[in-house]
């Protein structure tokens, strides 16, 4: 599933082709859509941003369109004379006077006012978005500090979409793994130090990634990675994918685990439980 930078990222580029544009055409075979096109064609596109993994499609007449991609679905921006094809399934395509704007396979998208956003009931429930400019390292510590965080471990904490909006399997491993935090770790197993090294670690790793590409780590360590013959899914991360190698700051090696199915890339040496 694509995580927060990815969505935002989309967004920006999607932003790109629609923003200021009006809509000309379209086609809108999902459930939500069909004959709900009077919403959407001929209206302008004043504003497309995300918000935690979720898409949002902003309209002159006061209208937004929700999506979430789930697992399998993917945005696709195209000029108009580009010949596309797809073996996925559409379910919103944008026609402005040059650009072709489709959403493929996803399977949760709704149209709403947009005054009544916030209380989606998908949107309502997310904790602070990380990438929203608003949401400072003190904000994302606080969170850490709060009733409802404080003592789950972190490898839960860092999935809960109602405590950290955006984040997922790969910043969990990175952040965790750059905090120095175990993922069994709870915040209140930690010292204040470690907590704001935490915090930081949230918003740094995750704009690194929305910057990068889904890169987590410094320019100049991913570049020496990739001379070493390492393939991409390696070397754009410090323990994401590169368990049974050793660690690029200790040498220990990489350990791998999982929680509830989901893979978890640690290094015990460089995160040493507290509990």
């Amino acid at each position: 599933m694509p995580e927060g930078p990815e969505i935002r990222r989309a967004a920006d580029r999607i932003g790109k082709a629609l923003i200021g544009k009006e809509i000309v055409a379209g086609n809108w075979p999902y459930g939500s859509l069909v004959d709900r096109t009077h919403l959407i064609e001929g209206q302008h596109v004043i504003d497309v941003t995300s918000r935690g993994k979720a898409m949002l499609i902003r309209f002159e007449n006061g209208w937004t369109m929700y999506s979430h991609n789930q697992l399998y679905g993917r945005w696709t921006v195209h000029l108009n004379s580009t010949n596309y094809d797809s073996r996925r399934s559409l379910r919103a395509e944008f026609i402005t006077e040059k650009h072709a704007v489709r959403l493929w396979s996803a399977t949760d998208i709704e149209l709403m006012l947009t005054v009544e956003e916030r209380g989606h009931s998908f949107l309502e429930r997310l904790g602070p978005d990380v990438l929203d400019e608003s949401t400072t390292v003190d904000i994302l510590e606080e969170q850490l500090r709060s009733k409802k965080c404080y003592r789950k471990k972190a490898a839960t904490l860092m999935l809960e979409q109602k405590s950290f909006a955006g984040l997922g399997n790969y910043l969990r491993s990175e952040i965790l793994f750059s905090a120095g935090v175990h993922p069994d770790d709870r915040p209140s197993d930690l010292d204040d130090l470690t907590l704001h090294k935490w915090a930081e670690c949230i918003k740094t790793i995750t704009m690194r990634a929305y910057q990068e590409g889904g890169v987590t780590v410094p320019r100049d360590v991913a570049q020496a990675s990739k001379e070493r013959g390492e393939p991409r899914r390696m070397w754009r991360h410090y323990a994401f994918c590169r368990n049974d190698r050793p660690c690029l700051m200790c040498g220990e090696l990489i350990v791998r685990l999982r929680y509830a199915g989901r893979r978890l890339d640690h290094c015990p040496q460089c995160q040493p439980s507290r509990r």
